[in-house]
């Protein structure tokens, strides 16, 4: 009787097993999707931009014209002597912090885990540094004579930039790092002072009084790198650095004062290198182009 049941047992537990089995395997968590990038997206950034540049500010014009027997500026429109005109020309440089922030607007292409995109941005900025120097009477070329001591100022503003870049980068699931680079485009404004007082020995240069400005759209290069990570299928936050580099670029101060002198004498205002950084953060909204969850 005893082996009877012992058989019918077993006979039943070979029957039932592969039900189980099924049972358990239905059972079983479905594999982890993971993250696409692939898609179009539209955002807003927010951050610091430093802007690093220089002024060479020296006499042109009139000034320039063949010294006379009277001191410039004047009547006559002559100019002044060599070693006095190299005395007056003065080197101004700046670096100053701002805020800047905008939006942007890209796509991006995944293959594995290499991503690549294509982003275009629009930022503008508080940038507006002035910068300021003073200078005491100097001897002049004619030993009978000492310049006039003078003052320098020289602002410069950067109300925008704007950049089309690339984008390559590392996907891991979320996270993505990149590097980018392209062209972008910002626009410069800038005005200088250039004032001398009467406190020489002679009249050269004596109460003249030059003032200019200018502003232009310059273009140049983007390099940077960042990060990003997708917090929802929908939404990105990232942080990313971008260094840019644009030409200088140069300009006139006529005189304004004193009256009574011949036209022409004018100071030039030569702005080197405008060596552009930013540290900024973003959020980006992913919209149109489909984007697909591929199985682990």
């Amino acid at each position: 009787m005893t082996k009877t049941a012992i058989g019918i047992a077993a006979i039943v537990v070979l029957i039932t097993t592969p039900t189980w089995a099924a049972d358990m395997a239905l059972k079983a968590p479905p594999p982890v999707p993971v993250y696409s990038w692939n898609g179009c997206y539209v955002g807003a950034n927010a951050g610091w931009i430093n802007l690093q540049s220089s002024a060479t500010l020296s006499p042109t014009g009139s000034y320039l014209t063949p010294a006379g027997p009277l001191a410039p500026p004047n009547a006559a429109g002559t100019g002044a002597l060599a070693g006095d005109l190299a005395a007056v020309t003065d080197s101004l440089s700046w670096n100053r912090s701002a805020f800047a922030g905008g939006a942007q607007v890209g796509c991006n292409w995944q293959i594995q885990h290499l991503v690549l995109g294509a982003e275009a941005d629009f930022d503008g900025t508080t940038l507006d540094p002035t910068t300021s120097a003073s200078f005491g009477p100097v001897r002049s070329s004619n030993p009978l004579f000492t310049v006039s001591s003078h003052s320098d100022s020289v602002s410069e503003r950067m109300e925008w930039y704007s950049t089309i870049r690339g984008r390559v980068g590392y996907a891991q699931d979320r996270w993505l790092i990149y590097a980018t680079g392209g062209f972008a485009g910002a626009n410069f404004s800038s005005s200088t002072n250039v004032s001398f007082g009467a406190n020489g020995t002679s009249p050269v240069y004596a109460n003249a009084v030059q003032l200019g400005s200018a502003a232009t759209t310059r273009g140049g290069g983007v390099v940077g790198a960042g990060f990003e990570y997708a917090i929802t299928n929908y939404w990105t936050v990232r942080a990313e650095y971008l260094y840019f580099s644009f030409p200088g670029f140069s300009y006139s101060s006529p005189l304004v004062a004193p009256a009574g002198v011949a036209p022409g004498y004018t100071w030039n205002t030569s702005l080197g290198t405008e060596r552009v950084s930013t540290v900024r953060v973003g959020v980006n909204y992913k919209f149109g182009w489909p984007w697909t969850f591929a199985m682990r």
